[in-house]
């Protein structure tokens, strides 16, 4: 495998799995874009390493050997991005999407570049398209956007899952940003809602709570 080779398949999983971690920073998402690059990129060193050590030990080493253990390992990686707030869990998709960027990796680490594209545009349709159709075709269902800035004080999520599940709202997409300078956080993500929730007694309510300083639903 010339140097050139090399190059050009680190560049293709760097690529394709920035694409798929694109989408899920712009969702705000704990693993974004840097995250599914890195976990491309190096699922890729893995299997461009593997297949030149098949070669230096004239074929005694076993590639998918070592391509297995990427494709169990990320599952620890993956739980990372698993997140419960109140009674929902969230995450899952992300997590997904480090692993199919891991096989992404492995793919273009492989030569294969053409199953490695064709995932990843499934996956970014399946992502930006799927979560549009949903929202128009089920009945009932209302979605809102949501910001919630406040004290980064002990409890708070708590708190803000507290008044959010009295009005009967289900969190479908959220992401939690750390201030630290600013000693607060900001939540931000997509909610369902009933369609009689009162937005403006919500709103009331949840500013009531001293440690916010920002609350939006839209």
């Amino acid at each position: 495998m010339s140097e050139i080779d090399i190059v050009i398949r680190l560049g293709i999983a760097t690529f394709l799995g920035g694409l798929v971690g694109l989408e899920r920073e712009l969702h705000n998402q704990p693993a974004g874009l840097r995250t599914h690059i890195i976990v491309s990129l190096g699922a890729a060193l893995i299997m461009v390493v593997s297949i030149e050590m098949q070669r230096i030990s004239n074929g005694v080493s076993d590639p998918a050997r070592i391509a297995a253990q990427v494709v169990a390992g990320i599952g620890f990686l993956g739980a990372g991005a698993i997140l419960k707030f109140g009674t929902d869990v969230k995450g899952l998709t992300t997590a997904a999407c480090l692993w199919t960027s891991a096989g992404i990796g492995l793919s273009a680490g492989a030569g294969l570049w053409f199953p490695a594209a064709l995932v990843t545009a499934i996956v970014v349709a399946a992502l930006l398209l799927l979560d549009k159709i949903e929202k128009k075709v089920i009945v009932g269902q209302s979605y809102k956007r949501f910001l919630v800035k406040a004290k980064d004080t002990p409890g708070i999520i708590g708190k803000i899952e507290q008044v959010i599940e009295t009005y009967g709202i289900s969190i479908k997409d959220f992401g939690i940003n750390k201030l630290i300078k600013e000693q607060k956080i900001q939540i931000t993500g997509v909610v369902k809602v009933p369609e009689n929730t009162d937005f403006d007694k919500l709103s009331k309510e949840m500013s009531a709570l001293e440690e916010i300083e920002q609350f939006e639903i839209d």
